[in-house]
């Protein structure tokens, strides 16, 4: 045991539980002196007493024993906790360790106290191999009884867990689970279960120990929201029915947390299921049919089922909110507010309500009307939420002055400090207070928040001409925040280029990829700034890179496509047009889909056209994107096609478009045409 408390909590700990024992030897050696002499004299007088009064004078000492079992297994916890940086571990054996332990107390039996005394004369010493072996039901004190969990065994199984063991550790629970008066040791196996095991693995668990506990309605609770979870309707069904025969209105929103399907046919098999129940009023039921109708096109049934449930909780906040999202798949906006503006008011001291009227206000683009009612919610919670909001929407509706009164209030909050700087800062630049956002965009420290500041305070630093001074904020951010160093990479090679300084920038990338080597960022911002003809090799490797981590990316494909189609031989040009037949072939709705992408992909396709000298089929791939949205590459291959069909009247018009939209002058469009 002493070699695994080692090994788990450091040497310097284990020092102090030595220190803790010998002080407790010490101590105890002291009250086994004291008790000896005590002793002594009681035996000199027992046996002046008769023989059965002796008897009985013996039997609380078998009570002492077993309460200093106790005692000593709570010192034991309390001197780990104390002298260990990882007490934390302990926290579950404590949790599930009390209930048991109070069995000693409530079992002081006369048949356990005999047990006790016989047990005074087994050996005390436990073998030295305890901490790599399943404890068995013969260690009488630690397991209380061989029907009951094992303390030591729960213990076990928790530190086997904590070292990562936790298949070992997960086996060692369940089967103490199993045993009586182990609801404690059930709920901690299950929790562990649907920390580490799939889904249908806990509720086999579930299932198998309900069966055997059949008394314990919580369990059925467990069991209901895993067969949810698992996507078992039929058995989730069974249990759902079984549960609203024990009460009808029973608080079903715990089961629900966490298992509302994603996709359609679940959602309809889960709709089916609820839609089988017995008849019932549960609110909490109610409002999931009425969630599912809603989504898979019913809203009026909908409607019907969240008022059903409503006439039970009329001031269930949630309650009222989804009846407004069904209400606007029904009704015109106006109703929708007038519904929800009227729940507001009946219950005023419900944020919830206040923020979807204010969100749904702003949805509608009733800002001012939102802004006024968001101040009511400030006076009326002063809650940080609340003052956050409003402070956004003045910043938006330009009443700067209140926003920074806002978010200055707000910056004494401990939670809330950095938000309250990012967006005095936004404000600022807003009024165009530009020292005054540095200073406070340059104080944002929270992780999530603290790489927007800085990308803000670089822009505003080179709007005042300050690229030195953007540079060296880059420089600092990377040194302080060591996870962002890509992104501050990327950020310097950036300015660098803009300075024409591209030698620079390009070994900046590199020393750079050289500390992350497996960022894809810093990668392909790295392979955009190499020249196609003078960097070849290389960034055709990156760029393979990057398309072997991620195949179906569209901005990796477009450049690798772009490479090949510019110094490739002709099997690379045909891969160049399969990767852009690819990236065209994006739905319109996808997340992937760009619309640069999109047009560069286009431009490969046609300047292929027109090295063919298909000059209408160029037309027909750039005619309407460059109406739409133009660019000097579409322009430039589009006007060679036009000279190719020798259509003078669109030649002219579209070389006085060129040069009018993109500022450039007859040599560099003659020397771009040239490149085509």
């Amino acid at each position: 045991m002493t070699k695994r408390v080692k090994t788990r909590f450091g040497e310097s700990q284990a020092r102090l539980r030595l220190t803790f024992k010998q002080t407790f030897s010490s101590d105890l050696k002291k009250a086994i002196s004291a008790k000896h002499s005590k002793r002594n004299s009681r035996a000199a007088s027992n046996r002046k007493l008769p023989k059965k009064e002796q008897t009985h004078q013996k039997k609380p000492l078998s009570l002492t024993r077993q309460r200093l079992l106790r005692l000593c297994i709570l010192l034991s916890l309390a001197s780990m906790a104390s002298h260990s940086a990882s007490a934390n571990v302990l926290d579950p054996i404590r949790r599930v360790l009390s209930p048991i332990i109070s069995i000693i107390d409530k079992k002081d039996t006369p048949d356990s106290m005999a047990q006790s005394t016989q047990s005074r004369a087994e050996p005390t010493t436990l073998p030295p191999n305890i901490g790599d072996q399943v404890v068995d039901e013969s260690h009488g004190r630690l397991s209380l009884t061989k029907h009951r969990p094992s303390l030591l065994n729960v213990m076990q199984a928790e530190f086997l867990i904590n070292r990562g063991e936790i298949d070992a550790g997960l086996q060692l629970y369940k089967q103490e689970a199993f045993k009586n008066e182990a609801t404690t040791v059930f709920e901690r196996a299950l929790e562990l279960s649907l920390l580490y095991e799939m889904p249908k693995e806990s509720l086999a668990f579930a299932v198998k120990w309900q069966q055997q506990n059949t008394e314990h309605v919580p369990a059925l609770f467990y069991v209901a929201h895993l067969a949810l979870k698992a996507h078992d309707y039929n058995l989730s069904g069974k249990v759902l029915s079984e549960i609203l025969e024990y009460d009808t209105q029973a608080d079903l929103s715990e089961i629900l947390i966490g298992i509302y399907p994603t996709n359609e046919s679940d959602q309809r098999l889960l709709l089916e299921t609820l839609l089988r129940l017995p008849k019932h009023d549960n609110p909490s039921l109610l409002v999931m049919q009425a969630g599912l109708m809603s989504q898979l096109g019913q809203p009026d049934i909908a409607l019907l089922s969240v008022n059903r449930a409503l006439k039970f909780k009329p001031d269930n906040a949630p309650f009222i909110v989804l009846k407004a999202d069904i209400l606007k798949q029904l009704q015109p906006d106006r109703q929708v507010l007038k519904f929800i503006s009227a729940e507001r008011k009946r219950l005023k001291n419900n944020k919830t309500l206040y923020l979807y009227e204010i969100r749904y206000r702003l949805e509608l683009g009733e800002t001012q009307e939102a802004h006024e009612l968001l101040l009511q919610a400030h006076d009326l919670f002063h809650d940080e939420e609340v003052t956050l909001l409003a402070a956004l929407v003045s910043i938006d509706i330009e009443a700067y002055s209140q926003a920074d009164d806002l978010l200055s209030a707000l910056a004494s909050s401990p939670a809330y400090i950095d938000q309250a700087y990012y967006y005095l800062g936004i404000s600022a630049e807003r009024q165009q207070k530009f020292d005054r956002a540095e200073r406070f965009l340059s104080k944002v420290m929270q992780e999530n928040l603290v790489l927007k500041a800085r990308q803000k305070l670089v822009s505003i630093q080179l709007l005042q001409g300050h690229p030195d001074k953007a540079l060296e904020t880059l420089r600092q951010f990377s040194d302080e925040f060591d996870v962002y160093g890509p992104e501050s990479a990327i950020l310097q090679a950036d300015i660098l280029r803009q300075q024409d300084k591209l030698t620079e920038a390009r070994n900046l990338l590199a020393e750079a990829n050289k500390r992350y080597p497996d960022d894809t960022k810093l990668m392909f911002a790295r392979a955009q700034l190499l020249d196609n003809e003078q960097d070849t090799a290389l960034k055709r490797r990156l760029l393979d890179r990057l398309l072997l981590i991620d195949p179906e990316n569209p901005d990796y494909m477009v450049a690798s496509a772009k490479l090949l189609f510019e110094v490739g031989n002709e099997q690379d040009v045909e891969q160049s047009l399969n990767l852009a037949q690819l990236v065209l072939g994006l739905p319109f709705d996808s997340p992937q889909f760009n619309q640069q992408n999109y047009l560069a992909a286009l431009n490969l396709l046609a300047a292929d056209a027109l090295s063919k000298e298909q000059y209408q089929q160029v037309i027909e791939y750039l005619e309407v994107p460059y109406d739409i949205s133009p660019t000097l590459d579409s322009g430039i291959i589009l006007l060679r096609a036009y000279q190719g069909l020798n259509q003078q009247d669109k030649v002219l018009d579209l070389f006085g478009d060129i040069q009018q939209r993109f500022a450039v002058g007859q040599q560099d469009i003659s020397d771009r045409l040239q490149s085509y």
